[in-house]
């Protein structure tokens, strides 16, 4: 089996050996219509001493021989053409320029050069090009696979259709019969993909679904909106019909096979504007570095880490190539599962796996010291809303008093940027849980005040998927038959993705100055109860029929709508459009060292109240 590679490229070798062989011959006979004079058999004897071996080799040095034939593109087309262009420019330039100084030969005319590179260029072109017809799936039988195939209409007639329709025919274990394409383009209607007809528009679904006995429906429109993809869902649902969906153009991995990528239709789909993918190499501005140099080579620290903004956090981190990645966290298992992960994923990567609780500040300080992080992101914080009003000292203690200890450790130690995540809660706060991160907030802007240290606050909504958070209580809730709880059917939320989430945070690095909070353009808030109804359809349930949802009410400490701006704040453009920054109207702050002694008096007073009037 290890001789295998070398025997085939041998194979190619003496395949194209033979083209180049009879474009040479074919080009004298064609320049001299048939009759070659005697003085140019030198010549083409030597140029099939010399020449043809030097033709190899160039194509050889221009990778010509590392692929793979069967999957034969433009691209491997575009290095031949160069290998070739090459070799045909050299044997110009040689036998005008050094053969007529040392060796007795005639000229080689330019017409046979060119006849020569283009036959050539066309044979070896030829020969690659019945090697990927040979084995194109396209030459199979139009018959399904097995009795069992599954019948698969398929949503978009393009390049990431056609690229299914191949898989499945290639792949026998993939049990599919795709037996036709629905497309909105007029232009494609009625033509063949792969040999499959584009047979209507997608708003005939349901004709066609059940004209053609259909068992699931694949949108491959990556680039599909939030709105087409509802449309389509809805379609399908009236039919009873399986619904799966190509994943968008961001989550799409060149180097995997599609079908493998194809999965059911998730919430964040119909999130309702498309998710934004922030540039982490782009330079904004010239002295402002970009967010992956800040990263690449340093020592990054993560407090949170196996949370799932924190977890996130650190995947995206990664691939930045930091120096060394320090995942601090209080719960073993969490930490545990994430330093797992990435050690799988980036075996390369100097991992550091932290168990340590952010309320010691010892303990935090002795961890500073011996790793001396340059970029910190501190993720850590107790988020429950409901359960922080029971257990508010606790919120205080961790969300702020915590996160000012750190932002001062931060600046006593040197480290060069300190990113805090916060949340919508923080505007305007009417709990507990968001009075902590407003503190928070002000605490370590007020540390930034007298600091050469670099302090930014993300401040963004609700988390799709996040634990604990509404989409996975969702989900629960109709594993169990229902019923689906919502506390108001008026209720607001502004929703991101995790990824999204994640993004936000390190793109801060690219556009954030010290003191800055700083916000994604997350487009609409939407209605938890319509959230509630659109998950019990993508679970292929009808809302009120199947699956009941019930108003429950408002919980203590919770708001109808949410803001990410307060009254006191504007939104200020920054260099990247889909980021801004918030500018208060007056100079907010805490000084950091007596308001955590007021904080401190207040907790031992048990008058929580008096938190409320610290700002």
């Amino acid at each position: 089996m290890s001789r295998f590679p070398s025997i085939y490229r041998l194979a190619q070798v003496a395949l194209d050996a033979i083209a180049a062989v009879l474009s040479i011959f074919l080009a004298f006979w064609v320049r001299f219509e048939g009759t070659l004079p005697a003085q140019y058999w030198p010549l083409v004897e030597g140029i099939l001493l010399v020449g043809v071996p030097a033709r190899l080799l160039s194509q050889w040095g221009f990778g010509a021989y590392r692929q793979i034939w069967r999957l034969f593109s433009l691209r491997d087309f575009w290095t031949l053409f160069q290998a070739g262009s090459f070799y045909s420019l050299l044997l110009v330039l040689s036998t005008r320029l050094l053969l007529l100084k040392f060796i007795d030969l005639p000229v080689l005319p330019l017409g046979v050069a060119v006849m020569d590179w283009g036959f050539c260029l066309a044979g070896m072109t030829l020969i690659r090009f019945l090697r990927s017809w040979q084995t194109s799936p396209s030459r199979s039988s139009k018959h399904p696979p097995s009795t069992h195939a599954k019948r698969l209409l398929l949503l978009g007639a393009g390049r990431a259709g056609a690229q299914i329709v191949r898989e499945t025919r290639q792949n026998d274990r993939l049990d599919f019969w795709v037996v036709g394409f629905l497309d909105d383009d007029p232009s494609k209607l009625g033509r063949q993909v792969e040999g499959v007809k584009v047979l209507g528009k997608i708003s005939q679904l349901t004709t066609w679904a059940v004209r053609l006995a259909v068992d699931e429906v694949l949108i491959t429109m990556p680039s599909a909106s939030s709105d087409r993809i509802q449309q389509v869902v809805n379609l399908a649902k009236l039919e009873g019909i399986a619904i799966k969906i190509v994943p968008p153009m961001q989550e799409l991995l060149s180097d995997r096979s599609l079908a493998r990528q194809i999965r059911d239709i998730r919430l964040e789909d119909l999130l309702g504007r498309p998710e934004v993918v922030l540039d982490f190499s782009e330079q904004l501005s010239s002295d402002l570095p970009a967010a992956t140099e800040q990263i690449q080579n340093h020592v990054v620290l993560v407090t949170g880490a196996g949370g799932t903004i924190g977890s996130e956090l650190c995947r995206q981190l990664a691939l930045l190539r930091p120096r060394q990645l320090i995942l601090l966290g209080r719960g073993e298992n969490s930490i545990f599962h994430i330093d797992q992960e990435l050690r799988t994923t980036f075996p390369a990567l100097d991992l550091v796996p932290v168990i340590a609780d952010i309320r010691n500040p010892e303990r935090m300080a002795d961890i500073f010291r011996r790793y001396c992080p340059e970029v910190v992101f501190h993720a850590a914080a107790h988020k429950h809303v409901p359960l922080m009003e029971l257990n508010p000292t606790e919120a205080i203690e961790n969300n702020a008093i915590a996160s000012a200890q750190l932002a001062m450790l931060a600046d006593k130690i040197g480290v060069k940027t300190f990113v805090l995540i916060s949340t919508d809660k923080a505007v305007a706060p009417s709990s507990f849980m968001g009075l902590s991160k407003r503190l928070a907030e002000l605490l370590v802007s007020g540390v930034a005040q007298h600091s050469q240290t670099r302090f930014l606050s993300v401040r963004f909504g609700n988390v799709l998927g996040s634990r604990g958070s509404v989409i996975p209580i969702f989900e629960s809730q109709i594993a169990k038959g229902g019923p689906v709880t919502v506390t108001d059917p008026t209720m607001t939320r502004y929703f991101m993705t995790t990824p999204e989430a994640a993004r936000l945070v390190l793109q801060s690095l690219a556009v954030g100055k010290t003191g800055q909070t700083l916000v994604l353009d997350m487009g609409q808030p939407m209605r938890i109860y319509m959230l509630a109804e659109q998950l019990i359809r993508l679970k292929g349930y009808i809302p009120g029929q199947d699956i009941e949802i019930h108003v429950t009410g408002i919980r203590p400490g919770e708001k109808l709508h949410e803001s990410l701006v307060d009254e006191n704040e504007e939104l200020h453009i920054t260099p990247h459009p889909r980021l801004q920054c918030l500018v208060k109207r007056q100079l907010e702050y805490l000084p950091t060292a007596a308001t955590l002694e007021k904080i401190d008096r207040i907790l031992e007073s048990s008058d929580l109240e008096a938190l409320w009037h610290l700002f």
